[in-house]
């Protein structure tokens, strides 16, 4: 996707490059098609979000969570699992992804406006799932499937991520991507500094985040976390309170002694279905346990 639009690096895996590759080829190298792959932005909120895939088409704008899992996926509610030679378990990812198109929505319109540009021609961002695998078959229900889309030449029995999605004209004329749009997009995305730091993967000086988040809410979000000393491997969840970059000192405060509270509170309790708090901390984000 280098010729119209960016990733500044290979993904570290090698399935979900496989994914980007597959919409790489399916790509018209023309304008207004642009693309920007593995990269993350820093929202209002203060939450670090990691991104598979942004796609300016002529008929909108889609932010992409790629998931490569092989198998058969079925749903029970709103948990999907991958049955292959062992099961996988996950939660429908596309609540997180809309969460995400949200937030880079917000910060490409205020960036915008800083630059004294009409911040109404910023599109609408569309999430989507895109389930890559060849041979992936989906046995997911009529609501589970809602904007998650398979391999264009895949077997998956979803639409094609082509010609079920981007392929497609706009669904309101509002919508519609033109080549000023993807120029003012180019502009706008270097303007809010995507970039690759690594700063929010680490917690103290001994714990190691996962790039992608496992739960996440309005002011908070959840990361699996490992820790090896050479004696011991721990693994754990640390949940971060979002300060925000807007916040004034009374609304940190308030983020504070909100992490604070569950923390102790958390200290008074032994109890097999609820997790233990080990530490409290500052982490980029803001307060964590």
């Amino acid at each position: 996707m280098e010729s119209v639009g960016s990733q500044p690096r290979r993904s570290g895996f090698g399935w979900e490059q496989e994914g980007l590759d597959h919409v790489r080829e399916l790509m018209p190298q023309v304008e207004p098609h642009r693309a920007w792959a593995t990269f993350q932005f820093t929202g209002a909120s203060g939450r670090v979000n990691e991104c598979d895939l942004l796609i300016a088409v002529p008929g909108g704008l889609y932010l992409l969570e790629l998931k490569g899992h092989p198998g058969r996926v079925v749903n029970h509610g709103d948990t999907w699992q991958f049955h292959d030679k062992r099961v996988r378990t996950l939660k429908n990812p596309l609540h997180l992804t809309d969460l995400k198109a949200k937030e880079l929505k917000e910060q490409l319109t205020r960036a915008a406006r800083v630059l004294s540009e009409d911040p109404r021609q910023v599109p609408f961002i569309k999430p989507a799932v895109f389930l890559h695998d060849p041979d992936l078959v989906s046995e997911l229900d009529e609501f589970q499937r809602t904007a998650v889309y398979g391999r264009n030449d895949g077997v998956s029995g979803l639409p094609g991520i082509w010609d079920g999605l981007l392929g497609l004209p706009p669904e309101r004329e509002s919508r519609r991507v033109t080549p000023r749009t993807g120029l003012l997009l180019e502009k706008l995305m270097k303007h809010i500094g995507v970039s690759h730091s690594m700063a929010h993967l680490r917690f103290g000086s001994d714990w190691r985040l996962e790039p992608r988040a496992l739960d996440a809410g309005p002011g908070w979000e959840d990361r699996l976390a490992t820790r090896d000393d050479g004696l011991v491997k721990e693994s754990g969840r640390v949940r971060i309170y979002l300060a925000g970059q807007a916040a004034s000192t009374q609304q940190r405060d308030a983020v504070d002694r909100a992490a604070r509270r569950e923390y102790q509170v958390l200290q008074g309790i032994n109890h097999r279905g609820i997790v233990q708090a080990v530490q409290i901390r500052e982490h980029a984000g803001g307060p964590a346990i």
